[in-house]
């Protein structure tokens, strides 16, 4: 460890011994200046401040307790010995209230001012090594304090409180913002789909939800006057506040919306949120917690990037029965498959765009039971497809098993489009093996052409002659589709070379077709399972 050491001493032969007797780089010592009176050495400190200062008491301009009593009082820090006559005893009380470290009697030898300074460097060093170990004792503790709170509130969201368990105290040993007053509960869910060609690491993955946390707990702390913990539980990212005075659903909703903003803005990372309603405190923290995944659960039908309130989420009706027993849904299976099996390709699109319609209208059943349900289906259509060779469906940039992703159907839009998909392939199998009615064909080629205007069904069917209905229901019984979600789907495509050269999305959009880049994002997203952006990310990277 060097120090810095400036020298003032108003005798030049004396200051001369100082410096050229002794080597002090050997002693790890830097002569930082030399001043042969107070007022220059007190420059020297202002410009290059020591760690050491050797001064004499006796000098024009400036005395050296003078010297040091105006340094410190503006602001240096140092160490100070003073070279002092066997007549200047008088200055030893002001040498002690200005902390002068030791002195040393003139005249001197080398020696003498080598031993002086020497054990004070050691006193120096080994002050700041116990700094040093004190810091990382603090570090250490705040570190695991952090960890213990998370684990604290972790442990109050999932169970009730216990007999003789007193939460306020543990608040106020674990140093926590929250006080003892109503509490509300919110739960942050990344809506970002994991792809299969690119996954962050764990080590990404902890340093995003790191972050998101991070600028949750700066961004919502205003609304909650401060009194907000946030932290993790598994890996959902949950805050408890306590609940606002005198606020409104209109206000809570505005931070949160910031929230969102923020999180897109810093991290490229769209989220949903939902929240309970008050609960009195914190011991009824396990309750906010079950009330935020309810509200969560609205997700599955109004899509993602939601803010989603308990309050809402109880205006739901639980369901009567088990959506296995729905028999309208069941007829309607039995019209798809019959109408897949009688190459009736319209009337089985309409069955699926029936049952979701069904679903949605009646949504009570939760995601589960969809989930459910979709696979029952799916297993039926696969059952059909191996006698037609079809054996994947595209999704989320890859070829995939279609079983393998109900798990990854976070939302009613998601089932949907994975069984539309499924329909198409199997209609796309068949429709390889012979040739397109023209009119159909002459569409998809003004498709091609016209993909990126303002192109509607109505412009299609005066094009080719046709009546608008007509053309719609030619659509669906030759390709599996609607025109609508063909010309969609080719625009997808199309819009995926673009995103490959690195175009930006509101360019890429307009390329395409779309007047609103919010447009294009959203129906990209629905037929790849991808954002434009994180398509584009996965390209680059791979």
């Amino acid at each position: 460890m060097v120090l810095k050491m400036i020298v003032a001493e108003d005798e030049q032969s004396f200051r001369e011994g100082i410096l050229t007797l002794v080597d002090w780089k050997l002693y790890g010592i830097e002569i930082a200046g030399e001043a042969e009176n107070g007022k220059q050495a007190l420059e020297m400190i202002h410009n290059n401040p020591p760690d050491l200062l050797l001064t004499d008491i006796r000098m024009p301009f400036l005395n050296g307790l003078d010297l040091i009593r105006e340094a410190k009082a503006a602001g240096h820090e140092f160490h100070s010995v003073l070279l002092t006559g066997y007549n200047e005893f008088e200055y030893a009380k002001e040498a002690i209230k200005l902390g002068v470290s030791d002195y040393l009697l003139k005249p001197c030898m080398p020696h003498d001012i080598i031993r002086v300074i020497m054990d004070l460097k050691q006193k120096i060093e080994q002050s700041e090594n116990e700094d040093k170990a004190l810091n990382a004792i603090n570090r250490s503790w705040n570190r695991n304090l952090h960890l213990l709170k998370n684990q604290i509130l972790s442990q109050w969201v999932q169970h009730p409180l216990m007999p003789l368990e007193d939460r306020s105290s543990v608040m106020n040993e674990v140093d926590m913002t929250l006080s003892c007053g109503p509490i509300q509960v919110g739960l942050i869910r990344i809506d970002s789909n994991k792809s299969q060609n690119v996954t962050a690491s764990k080590r990404d993955l902890e340093l995003i939800r790191y972050a998101l946390l991070n600028i949750a707990g700066e961004t919502l702390r205003p609304l909650y006057d401060g009194k907000l913990e946030v932290f993790r539980h598994g890996d959902e990212m949950l805050w408890i506040g306590n609940y606002p005075e005198n606020t409104t659903n209109e206000a809570i909703e505005g931070a949160m919306k910031e929230l969102q903003l923020n999180l897109e803005a810093y991290l490229k990372l769209s989220i949903s949120i939902s929240i309970s309603s008050a609960a009195a405190s914190v011991d009824n923290a396990h309750i906010g917690y079950q009330q935020a995944i309810e509200a969560m659960e609205a997700r599955f039908y109004q899509g993602r990037g939601g803010i989603f309130f308990h309050a809402e989420a109880g205006k739901q009706t639980a369901a009567k029965s088990s959506i296995l027993d729905d028999a309208y849904l069941h007829r309607l299976e039995k019209d798809l498959l019959l109408a897949l099996q009688n190459e009736h390709y319209e009337q089985a699109v309409d069955a699926i765009e029936a049952s979701m319609s069904h679903i949605r209208n009646n949504s009570s059943y939760s995601k589960a039971e969809v989930h459910l349900r979709s696979t029952s289906l799916i297993l039926e259509l696969q059952k059909f497809a191996q006698e037609r060779k079809v054996a994947s469906i595209e999704w989320q940039d890859s070829f995939v098993n279609w079983i393998e992703q109900i798990p990854n159907m976070e939302t009613l839009d998601d089932c949907s489009v994975v069984l539309q998909k499924i329909v198409q392939s199997i209609v796309e199998a068949v429709s390889n093996q012979k040739s397109l009615h023209r009119t159909v064909h002459a569409t998809i080629e003004l498709i091609k052409q016209k993909y990126n205007t303002n192109l509607t069904l109505e412009l299609a069917a005066k094009e080719t002659f046709v009546s608008n209905s007509y053309l719609s229901s030619l659509f669906k019984q030759e390709l599996g589709v609607n025109f609508l979600d063909y010309l969609h789907q080719y625009r997808v495509e199309q819009s995926k070379e673009l995103l490959r050269q690195s175009y930006k999305i509101y360019a890429v959009s307009k390329l395409v077709g779309y007047q609103e880049e919010r447009h294009f994002s959203s129906t990209f997203k629905k037929w790849t399972g991808l954002t434009p952006r994180q398509y584009q990310k996965n390209y680059n990277a791979g």
